[in-house]
């Protein structure tokens, strides 16, 4: 996907990442096994379907002419490294809410941007044994939304959106008075369009589906 993104020349890429690739992992069973014996957390076997030994693996674009202020970005970490680097300090400081510090501590981020900075990432939630964690999505702005797909579908989906910026908000219940998603909608739509229009060997129905929902939804309130 990031050699699609790459040659496709009516794309601009602004940054990319070829981290190390952490082939002492061997496959996903000898990954999850080494978990595990380190960690004592035994994940579902569902998630295997996505195990990827890329560290560092990310890619910073943009479209050109009059679709240049249409981009996307993600930057993403092997999944035995997001979980056992536990979260942030940064957020996990003093400053936040009580119930937000909580919250975060729960965090493991495995996707990120790392050139745009637009503070947003995704990050597994791991509560005492769940083997199927949540993923939720962070923006700086406006806070935490749990999503309603799991780690295998949300690096499908990401495979699928090419990463463009604010694709999780099809995935999550977004609360009307928190999120400017008239904006938001507009740009998804966009993006959409953008994408349909670059790689017409996708189906983005769902995606275009999902979209109609949310904006009717926040409509509504």
């Amino acid at each position: 996907m990031v050699e699609e993104i790459k040659n496709c020349n009516t794309i601009q890429v602004l940054g990319s990442e070829n981290g190390p690739l952490g082939e002492f992992l061997g496959g996903a069973d000898s990954a999850f096994r080494t978990l595990y014996r380190l960690k004592g957390i035994e994940l579902d076997p569902s998630m295997k379907r996505s195990f990827h030994r890329h560290n560092g693996l990310g890619i910073y674009w943009r479209g050109t002419g009059e679709q240049e202020s249409l981009a996307g970005e993600f930057r993403l970490v092997q999944i035995l490294d997001a979980i056992i680097g536990g979260a942030p300090k940064w957020l996990t400081q003093e400053g936040w809410p009580e119930g937000d510090i909580a919250l975060h501590s729960d965090f493991r981020i495995f996707d990120s941007q790392f050139m745009g900075g637009v503070g947003t990432f995704a990050a597994l939630r791991m509560q005492s044994g769940a083997q199927n964690p949540e993923v939720w999505y962070f923006n700086v702005t406006y806070g935490s939304l749990k999503l309603d797909i799991g780690y295998a579908d949300y690096m499908d989906y990401l495979l699928l959106t090419r990463g463009i910026y604010y694709w999780q908000y099809l995935f999550s219940e977004i609360p009307a008075e928190h999120y400017n998603f008239e904006t938001i909608g507009s740009e998804l739509e966009k993006s959409i369009d953008f994408l349909e229009e670059k790689f017409p060997e996708s189906d983005y129905s769902e995606l275009r589906s999902r979209l109609a929902v949310r904006i009717a939804r926040h409509r509504s309130h």
